[in-house]
């Protein structure tokens, strides 16, 4: 059974479709909400949620601690085996889900994704990231090394994983030492944590299908917003700072393409003045130089 959580801030316009598509999965144990102290009319509509469910759970924090935090609060308060997040602005397509959690089990796999389609102009979208391979496969190539040089090309919303490997490592401790070590909240926390559990080689899976619909907001954590004020090539140079170490398998032009890849993002920072990018020269020289 599959635990979905998700966290929601000023987010209650869109939060019942998340929540809709939730309850359409076949093995559904639990949808839990983490409220991170919106100012909106969130807690009313979850009430009028759950009364078509009482899967529902609600849970409201005191301040406001960020999705990370949000998110490992509800991997710690989950009770199923496996664990699904849903950003609260997108939505499953239920029955690819189900084929995913299918496929999980069937293969006995620690993490298992699929395909994300994006939503534009109220129309669904296929979206081709350059990650995805054209066919199914299960621990058939470098998910470490792929995710440093294709860039983030497992969606979280579209990525089931075991809740029992969670709950190892990944708690609030983990999430502060992130956010210490990168100097301020770190948003990609999502691509974080698959680097961290491919570099530890667990066994994954793709599925060929879509499974989930990313409705992108200006302003919402992986909008245009991130990308333009030079937050996504930052936390990309910094993830590759983290991560790649002398035991890593990369050849010459591994580091090549993705330094060339991460360059990029900050090329493309248009928010940002000269000054503002010089800063972040000098803050991860070996990236960009």
């Amino acid at each position: 059974m599959l635990s979905i959580l998700i966290p929601s801030f000023n987010n209650s316009k869109y939060l019942p479709i998340a929540v809709a598509s939730a309850l359409s999965l076949k093995n559904l144990g639990e949808i839990i909400i983490i409220d991170d102290n919106s100012i909106d009319d969130t807690k009313a509509v979850v009430k009028e949620l759950k009364r078509h469910s009482d899967k529902i759970r609600y849970f409201k924090n005191k301040k406001n601690i960020g999705v990370g935090f949000s998110f490992i609060k509800a991997i710690k308060l989950s009770k199923f085996s496996y664990i699904l997040m849903c950003n609260s602005d997108d939505f499953f397509i239920p029955n690819n889900i189900d084929k995913l959690l299918e496929f999980l089990m069937k293969h006995k796999l620690d993490l298992a994704y699929g395909k994300m389609a994006i939503q534009k102009e109220g129309k669904v979208y296929k979206y081709k990231h350059p990650g995805y391979k054209n066919k199914d496969y299960i621990n058939d190539r470098d998910e470490f090394k792929d995710l440093l040089i294709f860039d983030m090309y497992m969606p979280s919303f579209g990525t089931i994983m075991k809740s029992s490997i969670l709950k190892k490592f990944y708690n609030a401790k983990y999430m502060f030492d992130l956010n210490q070590s990168f100097g301020s909240r770190f948003k990609a926390h999502d691509y974080d944590l698959f680097l961290n559990l491919s570099k530890k080689r667990k066994k994954i899976g793709f599925l060929n299908e879509f499974v989930c619909v990313w409705k992108p907001e200006e302003n919402s954590q992986s909008g245009n917003d991130y990308f333009q004020t030079g937050s996504a090539a930052r936390e990309n140079a910094f993830l590759f700072g983290r991560y790649y170490d002398k035991d890593c398998t990369f050849d010459l032009r591994d580091i090549k393409i993705i330094k060339q890849r991460i360059n990029k993002k900050l090329n493309l920072a248009s928010k940002l003045n000269l000054i503002q990018k010089g800063k972040i020269y000098q803050e991860f020289p070996d990236i960009f130089n």
